[in-house]
């Protein structure tokens, strides 16, 4: 265990950002308990929060930009392609098509939160032929929502760790 501590201390930005980078890409890796973890075992410091909230953001967008790419350049095809590697295929097109038709672009802002969302959506966001700046913006803010909500827990946990094992409470058992 002390190992793990270690290596997420020293490499947490690097483990975060791979992470997101291949979830983010299509990999069922849990990026989420990842984050909560380095974020839990940074120093507090607010350059630090910054920093994995940072990492992640950059491993997002790469990889959901090559999606977007993908979805822009290949279409229905990449769009079918995905589906057949989900679990339910004729649900993946059909749910992605009515998100995506009642909400437009703004799905963009909440799909990380639904898993399995992201990966169509951003597609979806392609094949739709969403302008690149507008991807990124919307993309990116979601990321940031998602990414902060993670790291918030992190750093929620560990304050609530911390006031579980502070010496006054310890000492009046």
């Amino acid at each position: 265990m002390q190992n793990v501590i270690t290596i997420s201390e020293r490499h947490g930005l690097l483990i975060v950002f791979l992470n997101f980078l291949l979830s983010q890409g299509g990999l069922p890796l849990p990026a989420v308990p990842t984050v909560m973890t380095v974020a839990a075992l940074a120093r507090q410091s607010p350059y630090q929060i910054a920093q994995i909230i940072l990492a992640g953001l950059s491993g997002a967008l790469i990889a959901e930009l090559a999606l977007y790419w993908c979805g822009r350049h290949y279409g229905q095809r990449f769009l079918g392609l995905l589906c057949r590697l989900s679990f339910s295929p004729d649900f993946c097109v059909r749910r992605t098509e009515e998100v995506f038709a009642r909400i437009g672009s703004w799905s963009l802002l909440f799909s990380k939160f639904i898993p399995g969302l992201t990966l169509i959506t951003v597609a979806m966001a392609g094949v739709t032929k969403m302008p690149v700046v507008a991807f990124l913006l919307l993309d990116g803010l979601g990321a940031i929502l998602f990414i902060s909500a993670a790291v918030a827990l992190g750093v929620i946990f560990l304050m609530r760790s911390q006031a579980y094992c502070s010496p006054l409470r310890i000492w009046a058992r």
